[in-house]
């Protein structure tokens, strides 16, 4: 049965929400799709002229961390 994640960016300042999140089977799946929204994000953060590490943060249904993948600009 499938299950909700979602993708919050942070860089230890501030942090960036996912109040959608997707659904995957499991977590392998989750980290796929991270991975793909990481290439979408690293291309609108080095637009915008934001510095700084960014981090794509994997929480689960509960709010709980299960990944955590950085974000190269």
């Amino acid at each position: 049965m499938p299950s909700r994640f979602y993708f919050d960016i942070e860089n230890g300042k501030e942090t960036i929400r996912d109040a959608q999140g997707v659904e995957a089977e499991d977590l392998a799946e989750a980290l796929a799709e991270a991975r793909s929204v990481i290439d979408e994000v690293a291309g609108d953060l080095g637009a915008a002229g934001s510095d700084g590490r960014w981090t794509l943060v994997v929480r689960d249904a509960t709010g709980a961390e299960v990944g955590r993948l950085p974000i190269k600009s």
